[in-house]
C-alpha cells in the first residue's frame, strides 16, 4: 500500500492560486489595518478593523452602534488622510458595518458565572406543566428543568 507524501502547508500555498490570493488579500487587509488604526484616535482604533476593501470601498467593522457611530464622524476626515496616500488614492468611500460576533473577553467571562437557577414554586409549576404536555420529549425537558439548582 502506498502513501501519497504530505506537502507542507508553504507548498500548498505557492502551488494553489486561489490560496495564494487569499493569503495576499489578507496580508493586504493587515498593513491596511494598520495605516487605519494610526490615522484614528486610539479609543476608535481599538474597537474597529478593516473587515474589507471591494471596489475602492473601504469596509470597516466596529464593534458596537455607538462605535459606528463615532466612526461615521470621523470617516471624512480618515477618506481624505488615505487617499493622501498614493497607494490609496483611488479610494472612493468608507462603508462601516456593525460586527456583533461576541468579544473573546466578553464570553470568557460568561463562562466563569454561576448557572441560573430557579425558585422552588417556580420548578413545580413547570412539573406541573409538563405532566399536561403530551409530545414526551418536551415533557422530560421540562422535568428535567424542573429538577435544576433552586434559589
Amino acid at each position: 500500500m502506498q502513501y501519497k507524501t504530505h506537502k507542507s502547508f508553504a507548498n500548498l500555498l505557492a502551488g494553489t492560486p486561489e490560496l495564494r490570493n487569499f493569503t495576499t488579500k489578507i496580508d493586504y487587509l493587515k498593513q491596511m489595518n494598520q495605516i487605519v488604526s494610526s490615522k484614528l484616535e486610539p479609543s476608535l482604533a481599538n474597537n474597529c478593523h478593516v473587515a474589507n476593501l471591494r471596489d475602492g470601498t473601504l469596509i470597516l467593522a466596529t464593534t458596537s452602534p455607538a462605535w459606528n457611530h463615532k466612526l461615521r464622524f470621523s470617516s471624512l476626515d480618515l477618506l481624505s488622510a488615505l487617499r493622501a496616500d498614493p497607494r490609496w488614492s483611488g479610494l472612493k468611500s468608507i462603508e462601516i458595518r456593525v460586527d456583533y460576533l461576541p468579544n473573546t473577553e466578553t464570553a470568557s467571562s460568561k463562562k466563569t458565572t454561576k448557572p441560573l437557577t430557579i425558585s422552588a414554586a417556580n420548578a413545580k409549576l413547570i412539573k406541573q406543566a409538563a405532566e399536561n404536555i403530551v409530545n414526551p420529549s418536551l415533557a422530560a425537558a421540562m422535568r428535567r428543568l424542573a429538577l435544576r439548582d433552586r434559589k
